[in-house]
Order: C-alpha cells, then sequence, then structure tokens
C-alpha cells in the first residue's frame, strides 16, 4: 500500500521541476515533447541557432525571428510572412506550417476563406504567444511547437498537418518580449537563484509586460491603436482561424489555467455551443496535463466578456478563443507554494497544451467548420429578428470621425453617408456629416457589441472593463435605429478628404483653423514648432470669407497675416503646407472686424505658445495611463513630450517646463521648501493636469481647495462566505461609462459640440462638490451611470459631483480629472478636455 502512495505521488508531481534536476535533462526535447520523437534530420533544430537549448536563456525577438527563418528555410513544411512591424521597427511574423501540398496552394485557400458559410478546406489554428512581453513561456515554447511540427516523422503529426493550417504567431509583443528577455538575462547567474526577492524577478518600471508606450496589447484587438494589433486583426480577418490558442503566465503560486472560464461571465452575445466546444477542447488540454503531472484547473476565475482581447476577440468572429495561463517563473526559476517553478516547466506546460490544441483541432475539425458556417449563417437571421435595425451617428468633428471609420473599416463593417438631412429621435441629422451602419451585415455581432450600452449582468465581477460603446467614447450623437426609420433614410457611399483645403479670398487679413476637427490640435503643433504666430479666439466671433459671414465658435485658432503681399503670400503657403495632409479646411477672413461677437484685435484674442510637458514616471506610477498620455502627445499631437522620474519630483528644475502631467499613482510627499518651489512655478504659470490618484496627492500637498468625498462604511449583513466576490464587487468599479453635463463655455470643452461628455470610470475616488463658482468644468449628472456595471451604491455617490475640476493658481492653473480621460488610447471624446489642457491652459 505505501508503495502504491508512492508511486501516486511521484505521478502527481513528475511534472513540477527541482532545482536539482540538471539542466541537460530539462532543456532537452523529450522533457518537453514527454516522449522520444524520430525528427528529420535535414530539418534545423531551434539549439542549433541558439546556441544552447531552448529554456537556457530567454530567448530575444531577433533569435525567435532566426530560428523560424532556419525552420522556414530547412523545412518544406513551414512558410514565413512578415504581417507587420511593431513601434520599435521589430518584424511580427507568422508561420503557416502544413503539408507541402497545403503551402503550395496558401493563397488559394486564403480565397477560399472568404466564402465562410461553404468553406470546404484544411482547419485553421491559429497559436498565438506572450502577447504581455514579460510572459515569456509561450514565445519559448513557439520555437519547440514549430520545430515538432516542422520535422517530426510520427502519424498523426503527418495526418494533423493534411487537414490542418497551423498558423504560429511566435511573438504578438516583440517589443516587451525585448525589455523583459535582457532583464532576465542580464541577471542569471550559473548558479540558479529561486529567490522571490531577487532582482531577477522583479523587473524595472515600466516592465516587459506592455509594448511600446506601455500599452496592454492584449486589449488592443478591438481598439486597434498600435501597428502590432493593426496588423494581427488584419491578419485574422484574411483567415478567420476555427481555433485561436492565447498562451499567457499569471503569478508563480498558481498552477495552470485553460478555458472555459466562468460560464455565468461570458457574453450574451457569445453562444452556448461556442461555451460547450471550448469545453470539449479542454478536455483535450487536461489529459495532456495529466500525462506530464501538471495540475491545472478550468471555469474559474477568468471571463469571456470583453471582446478586444486574443482569446475573446475569436467568439465574436467565428472562431473558438481559448486563454492559457501558466504559473510564471519571471526568470529561470522562482519559489512558489507548489515548488519551485522553472522556465522550462512552464514552457513544457505550453508546449503540451499547444499540441492538444492541435490535436483537439484535428479530432474535431468538422465540428468546428459546421460550427463556423452556422456562424455565419445565423448573423441574418439574428439581425431580421431585432427589433434594431442599425444606428446612426454624426459629427462635424472629421477626425473623430475618420478615426472612428478607420476603425470600422478595419473590422470589415460597411459604413453609409446620409446623403439628405433627416428629422430622427427629435433631432436634425445633417447630410455629409451623419453615417449609417446597417446591422444585416457579416459583422452582426461585433457592431452589436461595439454599440450597445448594457447595463444589467448575471455575474457583476469582471476581470476586464463591462463597457466599451464606441460613440461614446468619439462623443458622438447616436441614435439606434428601427426598421421603419433606417428604410426612409437616403444613404450613399463616400470618401473622407484626406487633404486639407483653403476656402477664402487671394488677400485675407487673417487665416483661421476651427477647433472642433481633433486634427486642429495637431496642426497647431505644427505651426507653434515652426515659429509661427498663432492666437486664440476666445469668444465666438462672425467674419467674413469671401464676402460672406462665417461663424466662427470659441476656440478657434488664428494666424495673423502680414500687410506685406510677397510675405503674406509666403505665410499662407507656409501654412497651408504644414496642414496639407490634415484633412483641414483652412478659412482666409477678409477683415478683422466682426459684425457679432469679437474682433480679431480683441483683448479677447489671446497669444498661444508652444507647450513644453514634463510627464513624470516611474515606481508608484501607474504605467499604462503614463502611455496613453504618452502615446496621445506623440503619435497624435506630434509634441515631444520629456519624462522624469516621479521620485525626483522635489529636485526638479521645472522653470523650462509649461506644464507637469501626473497620472494615477503614488508621489512623494515634499519638504516645504521643495513645495514652496512648486508653488512658485504655478504663480509664474505653470500648469499641473491630474488624473484619477494624482488627484489625492494634489490634495494632500494643500495645491487645491478641493476635496475628496469619502465612501460610506457599510453595514453587516451577516452574508454567507459564498457571497463574497459579489459583494467585493458592488464596491469597486472595474470598467464603466459615465456621463457628465459639460460647460460648453470653459476653454477646457472648446471643440466639443455636445453639452454631454462620457467618461470611462474605473475606481471610486469622486470629487465633493466644488464651493466655488467657474471651477467645475464638467459635473455628472443625475442618472450618471449609461453602460457597463455599477452598483446603486456607487451611481449615487458619483451623480452631481465634479468629473473636471480647473483651479487658477496665480498666472497658472491646476487641472484635475476625476477620471482617465485617455482610456486606452481611443477614448477621443474625453481626450479633448485634456488636450486642451495643454494649449489652452491660459485662457483660464
Amino acid at each position: 500500500m505505501k508503495q502504491l502512495l508512492l508511486a501516486a505521488f511521484f505521478t502527481i508531481f513528475a511534472g513540477f521541476p527541482t532545482i536539482g534536476l540538471s539542466q541537460e535533462s530539462n532543456t532537452s526535447f523529450e522533457y518537453y515533447f514527454n516522449q522520444e520523437i524520430d525528427f528529420k534530420q535535414d530539418v534545423i533544430t531551434p539549439n542549433q541557432v541558439l546556441g544552447n537549448p531552448v529554456g537556457e536563456w530567454h530567448v530575444r525577438p531577433d533569435q525567435s525571428v532566426s530560428v523560424f527563418k532556419a525552420l522556414a528555410e530547412s523545412s518544406d513544411r513551414v512558410s514565413l510572412n512578415e504581417i507587420g512591424r511593431s513601434h520599435e521597427n521589430r518584424p511580427l511574423i507568422t508561420a503557416y506550417i502544413s503539408s507541402p501540398e497545403n503551402l503550395a496552394r496558401l493563397d488559394e485557400i486564403k480565397q477560399q476563406r472568404k466564402n465562410l458559410t461553404d468553406y470546404q478546406g484544411p482547419a485553421i489554428v491559429w497559436l498565438g504567444y506572450s502577447v504581455h512581453g514579460n510572459e515569456p513561456s509561450g514565445t519559448n515554447a513557439a520555437l519547440l511547437v514549430a520545430y515538432r511540427l516542422a520535422a517530426s516523422n510520427e502519424e498523426w503529426i503527418q495526418e494533423l498537418l493534411s487537414n490542418t493550417i497551423v498558423m504560429i504567431d511566435p511573438m504578438l509583443n516583440p517589443d516587451g518580449m525585448g525589455r523583459f528577455s535582457g532583464w532576465a538575462n542580464r541577471f542569471k547567474g550559473k548558479q540558479l537563484v529561486a529567490d522571490s526577492e531577487s532582482i531577477e524577478h522583479n523587473e524595472a518600471w515600466p516592465m516587459g509586460r506592455t509594448n511600446h508606450y506601455w500599452f496592454d496589447l492584449n486589449r488592443d484587438w478591438l481598439l486597434l491603436q498600435h501597428p502590432e494589433s493593426q496588423a494581427r486583426v488584419k491578419h485574422f480577418y484574411e483567415w478567420r482561424p476555427h481555433i485561436v490558442g492565447d498562451f499567457h503566465e499569471m503569478g508563480t503560486n498558481a498552477t495552470y489555467f485553460f478555458q472555459p472560464g466562468v460560464p455565468t461571465r461570458q457574453n450574451p452575445l457569445t453562444s452556448e455551443l461556442n461555451f460547450e466546444l471550448t469545453e470539449k477542447i479542454g478536455r483535450f488540454h487536461a489529459k495532456a496535463l495529466d500525462a506530464i503531472g501538471s495540475r491545472y484547473y478550468s471555469q474559474e476565475s477568468f471571463d469571456d466578456f470583453y471582446y478586444g482581447k486574443g482569446s475573446t476577440f475569436p467568439d465574436i468572429n467565428g472562431g473558438i478563443g481559448i486563454l492559457f495561463e501558466q504559473a510564471s517563473s519571471r526568470g529561470h526559476v522562482q519559489e512558489s507554494v507548489n515548488g519551485d517553478v522553472s522556465f522550462p516547466f512552464s514552457i513544457r506546460n505550453q508546449v503540451a497544451t499547444s499540441f492538444s490544441t492541435l490535436q483537439a483541432g484535428l479530432e474535431l475539425g468538422n465540428e468546428l467548420l459546421e460550427y463556423q458556417k452556422d456562424f455565419f449563417n445565423q448573423w441574418p437571421e439574428k439581425a431580421s429578428r431585432d427589433s434594431e435595425k442599425g444606428v446612426i451617428f454624426s459629427s462635424n468633428d472629421q477626425g473623430r470621425i475618420k478615426e472612428f471609420l478607420r476603425i470600422l473599416s478595419s473590422h470589415q463593417i460597411e459604413v453609409q453617408q446620409l446623403a439628405g438631412p433627416r428629422k430622427l429621435a427629435n433631432k436634425e441629422w445633417p447630410a455629409k456629416t451623419s453615417y449609417v451602419v446597417n446591422f444585416k451585415q457579416q459583422q452582426y455581432g461585433l457592431i452589436k457589441a461595439m454599440f450597445e450600452t448594457r447595463t444589467e449582468f448575471t455575474d457583476n465581477t469582471f476581470y476586464d472593463v463591462s463597457a466599451w460603446t464606441f460613440p461614446l467614447a468619439f462623443n458622438f450623437d447616436y441614435h439606434h435605429l428601427n426598421k421603419d426609420e433606417l428604410q426612409r433614410l437616403p444613404l450613399e457611399e463616400f470618401e473622407l478628404n484626406a487633404s486639407s483645403e483653403y476656402m477664402g479670398s487671394d488677400n485675407p487679413v487673417a487665416l483661421l483653423i476651427e477647433w472642433q476637427s481633433f486634427q486642429s490640435a495637431t496642426a497647431l503643433t505644427r505651426l507653434l514648432s515652426n515659429k509661427v504666430d498663432v492666437k486664440l479666439l476666445e469668444k465666438g466671433s462672425r467674419l467674413p470669407v469671401n464676402g460672406e459671414a462665417r461663424d466662427f465658435m470659441a476656440g478657434t485658432v488664428m494666424v495673423p497675416l502680414p500687410a506685406d503681399q510677397s510675405e503674406r503670400n509666403a505665410l499662407i503657403k507656409q501654412v497651408n503646407a504644414h496642414l496639407s495632409d490634415l484633412g483641414l479646411t483652412v478659412y482666409g477672413v477678409d477683415s478683422g472686424y466682426s459684425g457679432q461677437g469679437a474682433d480679431l484685435g480683441s483683448p479677447n484674442v489671446s497669444d498661444l505658445e508652444m507647450p513644453k510637458p514634463l510627464l513624470l514616471i516611474g515606481d508608484g506610477v501607474y504605467s499604462y495611463e503614463a502611455g496613453e498620455v504618452w502615446h496621445l502627445l506623440d503619435t497624435r499631437l506630434e509634441l515631444p513630450v520629456s519624462m522624469q522620474y516621479a521620485e525626483d519630483l522635489g529636485k526638479m528644475d521645472l522653470a523650462g517646463y509649461t506644464h507637469l502631467l501626473m497620472v494615477s499613482g503614488r508621489y512623494p510627499a515634499l519638504e516645504e521648501d521643495e513645495l514652496d518651489y512648486i508653488k512658485i512655478w504655478l504663480r509664474k504659470g505653470g500648469t499641473i493636469v491630474a488624473s484619477r490618484g494624482a488627484n489625492q496627492w494634489l490634495i494632500e500637498q494643500g495645491l487645491v481647495d478641493f476635496e475628496l468625498l469619502e465612501p460610506e462604511s457599510s453595514e453587516n449583513q451577516s452574508r454567507p462566505f459564498s457571497e463574497r466576490d459579489d459583494a467585493h464587487a458592488e464596491h469597486i468599479i472595474g470598467g464603466a461609462i459615465y456621463e457628465a453635463d459639460l460647460d460648453l463655455s470653459h476653454p477646457l470643452a472648446f471643440g466639443l459640440e455636445l453639452d454631454q461628455l462620457a467618461f470611462t470610470k474605473a475606481g471610486t475616488m469622486v470629487f465633493k462638490p466644488a464651493s466655488k463658482d467657474f471651477v467645475t468644468v464638467a459635473t455628472y449628472t443625475e442618472s450618471p451611470l449609461i453602460a457597463g456595471y455599477s452598483s446603486q451604491t456607487n451611481v449615487e455617490r458619483i451623480k452631481n459631483t465634479p468629473a473636471i475640476l480647473a483651479q487658477r493658481f496665480g498666472r497658472g492653473s491646476i487641472i484635475m480629472f476625476s477620471d482617465n480621460p485617455n482610456f486606452r488610447g481611443y477614448w477621443l471624446g474625453s481626450m479633448r478636455p485634456y488636450i486642451n489642457s495643454l494649449y489652452f491652459n491660459k485662457a483660464l
């Protein structure tokens, strides 16, 4: 009996590494594949390219590319394609691995994939690894998976490749992976150190999880703000895989997770059959992990709600997305409650579930093909049963419209333009600036997910956001259309004008650029950086353009023109050249005299200066939000941004900066003389722009007169332990959409048309209503929750409280955002007040 128990013990824990295991034995092919395999000798091995066994060192991005190039050159089963480049110009590669016969007709099969309801070819399985760069077991496992497929003589592999095209994306985030692999390898010694406190296991800020701009690429599949996601999703739609494997890591003290996730946390737009097939595939993973003695779990912890992740995006696009999470060694070996977790061990588990995914794809191939056919066959019927038949949205901001249409087009969503004005829902919808999406199209499910405002949920606990409604993010007026409304609309195809144009006489006295377009801020940066004198109309004005009066709103920017004809023509030519690609209209006004509003020499016309912002970064600062600010300024506004570590704030010389940008985070308490220096800088004209957690620091330092509303302590309700998660969800806001009333007369609101603005809200920090006039820019409405989950307790706390506060400080100012206005780089509506705080701070 004792011998049987010991045998069982060693079987169960055979997969757990120990420090005493030799490096050679736990990095061999036999270890990784749990068997001896007969390989083709003419196919180069990853070890030959790397110069060491896989798992001995963390592979770098360039090494990964070299391995896949070598496999493509030495095996007739592998074809390699570069689908794009990362921000840091690293190649984004995909390996197609299949039989030589399938590879010979790869283009033909890709063409056949366009017919999603009658496809008869091989199944498409896409394995994507390590979208978080510091979750490296996936990227390293990809080398082994590709090699076995490229070189194995196993019969089942031959059958698999005859019936399947395996697409391997070995490093979804090469820039983050480069940061992490350099870190882990830098601190590796000959004697491996498992101590979790050792520097090898504790990366420096901002760590390798995110991409170049510190964005989580596993949230960008839907939003498409980065070249990695744009290239990947374009490739996804070309192939529409039947299964997508999404390989991640989690905390070191965990085991191994594979989907399905929590059943009650699945998005209602995802079918039950999807869940059932995911569970069916999960049995293959269980069998594979049992065979190597690795512990695992499923249907817990993670959800399938937000469609912007690699494991959920396929679910709304006809595939089966599967999330894998491996306990991380975060280095080469690390101690855990389950024993020491070695890097090779973590790789081995990812290899095992990669092949269990492929085995499931082979054995369930017909079911998967039928599932996808039915998926796309059902959409027209579902669309016909839907009382909502489409959606109309409108904005005069061609910059925001252009960006939204880019995203829709990238997701193969068809859009038409309103050909003539119409009145719907007690509102006039103008022609040419109103657009319509008909729900009756192939992407019906994704359209519903992008435009819906769901507020009721089966389960109130979310791994990610509970709402991401696109027209709210872009601050568009929009309306869901019923059948009669849609049928009465005159629609037409359209093309957006990508070039700027001049409108005015040959002898204008000034050039005006309206601030309604999101691109106007980029135009202003270009003009100021080229030393062009630019001024701001702080009040609206009616001015003649080619003899006809035209109204210009407050926020319009103006370039005064010299009286000398040749100088004037040269400046007009210079301005037009700087703005030619922005799709703006530059107005030449005949006179500076306004029949109504401010004249061009009015005291309400002020000078603008080139911002020189300083963004605080480093330990304690939330890197995601810092990256969103960096990305906004650097890529959208073309505005250089200096960055320094927040811990050095008390020692900084701020004299050369116009703005101090502080996102959510922990900031150091300042000595009295250090605080006095910041106050002097503010009084001389400096501006602090703070969001979320940074507001607490401003209040603690006594720099503002505002206060936070403390949450009320909840009474003991004697609830059972089983309701703990639900109780926790009631006190947090993981990500919902709240609406605020906006003071359109405030300089921070210049350029916005609607008097209500949507914010994405996470966390429960709330401002107390301000006791002074003229400092509240936006206030949450009486019924602020418009999409996502938020408990009634939180709704009551937040309603009628400030969303944006702005306080003068001498000649300077302090601007405070209750929430993150730059959320994930696509929330262009609330970005506008943030942008205005950079350029129009003097107008406060």
